[in-house]
């Protein structure tokens, strides 16, 4: 259901943090992370895992959603994914989506394992691509109690896509399995470009972003972007039996709302929030409100 906007996060209280750079495993792989952790909770918190969008990095729009959660008491894992960041991982910049996603279990697998955590207050939380990670995860994982996805990916429509640009990610994909050296890719350009992204301000939303994550490189191999075209995150959400909470862009034209809402129609307890804005955009105009609704949806559904 579409849900009015709060204004306001009301909170019982405000906690001092702190972060902390941690590693985990992932499929033999080491994966870096930074813990938001409130000081001076008694006993243990409940914890929210999040991974980047599209070619991100940890750094790239995550930190304030991370900060606001844990000043009102709930723990955040925010982490790269193996072959991006600070994570380890071969090739570099290339993306197996399945992967990822295996990289949010495990990161909860890693927060349920420590004392300070409650293992039964988890949730995931996902922008973009993340965003259809989270839900992934919501589906087939028991210990997820609330999930909050902003401008979600519930798949990729090929039929939208230049055809030059399918068959030459598609011949990518086929040369970098048979051992060839991987063909890259821009994450982000400008219209026009030969780049995954250019609508809806991309450019300029990536050079502001990207001035606060060093790690961060514009690039993917192109092979990505046929695991991409085979990723369905959105295939088994009608298996979600706990809170979701989605954060919808009307004009978005790289996760289109209409698209969205359709792929999160199945599930029985879903809130949507529309706003008219493009897909990065969003984070201009409506940032603060975004942080706001993701305080809100888990200090709720975690009883806070």
């Amino acid at each position: 259901m579409v849900v009015a906007r709060p204004s306001s996060v009301i909170a019982a209280r405000e906690y001092a943090m702190t972060m902390t750079t941690v590693n985990f495993d992932s499929d033999g792989v080491r994966l870096a992370g930074d813990l938001y952790l409130p000081d001076t909770a008694s006993g243990p918190v409940p914890a929210v895992t999040m991974g980047p969008g599209f070619g991100g990095v940890k750094e790239i729009l995550f930190p304030p959603y991370c900060e606001a959660l844990a000043k009102v008491g709930i723990a955040v894992l925010s982490f790269d994914y193996a072959n991006f960041g600070a994570s380890d991982g071969e090739p570099r910049q290339h993306m197996d989506l399945d992967a990822q996603q295996r990289g949010y279990r495990h990161a909860l697998d890693y927060l349920a394992s420590r004392d300070d955590i409650d293992a039964d207050r988890l949730g995931v939380f996902g922008s973009s691509m993340s965003g259809g990670h989270a839900l992934g995860l919501a589906s087939s994982d028991r210990r997820v109690r609330s999930t909050v996805v902003l401008i979600p990916f519930t798949g990729l429509d090929l039929s939208a896509q230049p055809a030059e640009l399918v068959t030459a990610m598609e011949e990518a994909a086929r040369k970098m399995a048979a051992g060839e050296k991987p063909q890259m890719i821009a994450s982000v350009g400008h219209p026009g470009d030969f780049a995954a992204m250019t609508t809806d301000g991309a450019w300029d939303w990536h050079e502001r972003q990207a001035a606060n994550a060093p790690s961060y490189r514009n690039e993917v191999t192109l092979a990505s972007l046929w695991n991409l075209a085979n990723y369905h995150p959105g295939e088994h959400l009608a298996d979600i039996t706990t809170p979701v909470h989605a954060v919808l862009a009307t004009d978005d034209a790289i996760t289109p709302a209409a698209a969205a809402r359709e792929a999160l129609s199945p599930i029985a307890n879903v809130d949507i929030v529309e706003i008219p804005q493009t897909h990065f955009e969003l984070f201009d105009d409506h940032l603060q409100e975004t942080i706001d609704l993701t305080t809100r949806w888990f200090t709720t559904d975690f009883g806070l």
